[in-house]
C-alpha cells in the first residue's frame, strides 16, 4: 500500500450511513499522485460533488478538473492540457432498481453501507478524458520528416518533394486542386 493512498481514501470518502435525506455538497482536492494517475499529472486533482439522498437511493454526480503535461503527438513538445471530465453514479441497495438505470451509472450496494469511495471512479474518470490524439494545438504541423524541424516555428530547408504521378489524374476529380 502507497503511503499517500491511505490520505487520498480518507479525504475522497463520503460518510453516507448517517446522512439525512436531501442534497448534500462536498468539495474535495487531493495531489494526482495519491491516486497514481502518472507523472504526467502534477497539479492537484480537485473535486465536487453532489450527493441527493433519497428513500433507499443516492445519486451523486462529480465534476473533476486536474490539468496534465503530455507531449504532442505530432511535434513533440510537451503542453499543458485541463481536464475537466464529469460522471454520474447512482448507488442502489436493490437489484431490481438498478435495472431501469444506465447499467455503466449504477452500483449495487450493501444496505447500511457507511461510506462511499470516490478515488477510483474519479482515477478512471481523469484517465478515460484523456484524449487518444495529444495535440499542442489544433493546428499543429508537426516535425518535417526529413530534417525534423518543428514546422510551427517555421519552414525547414528540406527541398519540396514532388508527388507521386500515379495519383495525379485522381488528384484532378477533387474541386480546388486543378
Amino acid at each position: 500500500m502507497e503511503p499517500h493512498l491511505s490520505v487520498w481514501q480518507e479525504t475522497m470518502r463520503i460518510q453516507i450511513g448517517s446522512l439525512s435525506e436531501g442534497t448534500h455538497q462536498y468539495h474535495f482536492e487531493a495531489d494526482a499522485a495519491d491516486i497514481s494517475l502518472g507523472e504526467e499529472f502534477r497539479k492537484p486533482v480537485a473535486v465536487d460533488a453532489t450527493l441527493d439522498k433519497t428513500g433507499k437511493q443516492l445519486f451523486l454526480r462529480v465534476q473533476v478538473r486536474t490539468t496534465g503535461v503530455f507531449s504532442c503527438d505530432r511535434c513533440t513538445v510537451p503542453f499543458e492540457l485541463a481536464l475537466t471530465p464529469e460522471y454520474r453514479m447512482h448507488y442502489v441497495t436493490d437489484e431490481t432498481d438498478a435495472e431501469s438505470l444506465d447499467p455503466s451509472e449504477v452500483q449495487v450496494v450493501p444496505a447500511g453501507l457507511p461510506i462511499i469511495d470516490l478515488s477510483d471512479d474519479v482515477r478512471q474518470t481523469v484517465l478515460l478524458a484523456v484524449p487518444l490524439k495529444l495535440l499542442c494545438r489544433r493546428d499543429c504541423r508537426g516535425l518535417c520528416p526529413r530534417c525534423g524541424k518543428d514546422l510551427n516555428t517555421g519552414p525547414c530547408s528540406c527541398p519540396v518533394e514532388e508527388g507521386d504521378g500515379r495519383w495525379d489524374q485522381l488528384r484532378a476529380l477533387r474541386p480546388g486542386e486543378n
